[in-house]
């Protein structure tokens, strides 16, 4: 196993300490361990293209990441991409020249992914694949919430048995993907509004935050009082007994 370790980190990096590394070139490194780069909290331009990279894993922790280089590398999935989905600094990916890369929809599905890019292999992201990025989320997301209902309706015995069984984890598991979706066709969606928009968008989510935050109190309140009518009662009825 080949790891970066901090020395190299350091002296590629031109820096003193890994928390002062702010760009990294470590083209054709070819390293089979860089969790070091997870204690690199300001490094904002990272070259690893043509270094035997096969998981974005360890870049996920690069908080301020603005350019990322890996092309030729041997990613096979873009769900490696998930890795990438927090980091909302990034702008710039270079990702060709990876098995992932040659899919017909890989564009797509790479936009899709990351919202937040602004340049993909070279080339700027126009806002017509932003818009077919986020129908392509909401369709993804419409085919999870059919395909959680189908599932719960079949007519082998023992299937409508293993839905009894755990139907809490199958919801669960459907909502959480189901969110995952409209959360990431909101984001692609956001990056194609101008000020006003954005601005209509801001007193939206505000409205609806206020919103949700009074039915909580309101919740909370109503179940308050139900258990202190719940203790009146109790009290009263050890007062029949004892009267009794």
């Amino acid at each position: 196993m080949v790891a970066l370790t901090e020395k190299t980190a350091l002296l590629r990096g031109r820096a003193k300490s890994l928390d002062e590394v702010t760009r990294l070139n470590l083209w054709n490194f070819r390293a089979t361990d860089l969790s070091i780069l997870q204690q690199m909290p300001n490094l904002e331009v990272l070259n690893l293209s043509a270094s035997n990279l096969t998981s974005l894993r360890d870049i996920a922790a690069c908080s301020k990441l603005k350019e990322l280089y890996i092309r030729k590398n041997s990613i096979e999935s873009l769900e490696e991409l998930s890795h990438l989905r927090g980091l909302l600094c990034l702008r710039v990916l270079w990702l060709s020249e990876n098995p992932c890369a040659d899919a017909d929809d890989y564009r797509l599905k790479a936009v899709q992914a990351l919202p937040q890019l602004h340049v993909l292999d070279n080339v700027a992201i126009e806002d017509d694949e932003r818009q077919d990025a986020s129908v392509a989320a909401l369709s993804d997301s419409r085919m999870c919430s059919t395909g959680n209902s189908l599932s719960i309706d079949q007519s082998d015995g023992h299937s409508r048995q293993r839905s009894v069984r755990s139907p809490t984890s199958s919801t669960s598991s459907a909502t959480s993907r189901h969110g995952n979706h409209v959360l990431s066709a909101v984001l692609t969606l956001l990056n194609t509004l101008d000020g006003d928009a954005l601005q209509t968008v801001v007193m939206a989510a505000q409205t609806q935050l206020s919103t949700t935050a009074l039915m909580q109190a309101s919740a909370a309140e109503g179940s308050t009082q139900s258990n202190v009518m719940g203790t009146e009662d109790k009290r009263t009825m050890e007062r029949l007994v004892e009267h009794a």
